[in-house]
């Protein structure tokens, strides 16, 4: 069995492996397509996918201050198209794996003081880490539907993939889920 940060360290990385697929599919869309005003929570799908990543690096940068040295995020530029967002994104994954590396299991539990920061919350509050982890993963699936409804719009399938799909090879994917997911086609 697992601990508790095990899992949620496993959700960042399938969260990780699916944006991938996100940049490929992005990839592929003319720049007009990428840059066009939707009328979502962020005006483009660049906008959208930037502002997914942005909130994993407001957390994990905002934590790692709690319980080491702050990350250093001043030598990431302000991505200006989608290769500078994959770099960026390539940036914040290498945050989230030094925080996880020095995360233990007794740390989920521990609380800290989140500073107002209007517009998002007008008061200063208290969380834990584990409900911040737990907020930044569903703080990308539901920018990740957004992306999918947008996608569908244009008749462009997204990378939607399951759980196990995303996970295959992975050392902690299990052969036998792996054999019945491709037998089942």
């Amino acid at each position: 069995m697992v601990s508790e940060l095990e899992s949620i360290r496993r959700w960042y990385l399938y969260n990780r492996i699916v944006r991938q697929g996100y940049f490929d599919t992005l990839a592929k869309l003319p720049p007009e397509e990428l840059t066009r005003d939707r009328g979502a929570s962020f005006p483009t799908l660049l906008d959208i996918l930037g502002h997914s990543i942005g909130g994993i690096e407001t957390w994990i940068v905002r934590m790692s201050a709690v319980n080491g040295e702050k990350f250093k995020t001043d030598d990431i530029p302000e991505p200006q198209n989608l290769s500078d967002l994959r770099a960026y994104s390539n940036a914040i994954d290498g945050f989230v794996d030094q925080f996880f590396a020095r995360l233990t299991d007794p740390e989920l539990d521990r609380e800290y003081l989140v500073p107002k920061l209007p517009p998002w919350w007008d008061e200063d509050f208290t969380t834990t880490f584990r409900g911040t982890l737990l907020h930044v993963i569903e703080h990308e699936l539901q920018h990740r539907g957004e992306l999918n409804a947008l996608l569908w719009q244009i008749d462009v399938d997204p990378p939607v993939l399951d759980w196990d799909d995303a996970v295959k090879g992975q050392p902690w994917a299990t052969p036998a889920k792996q054999e019945r997911r491709r037998k089942s086609g």
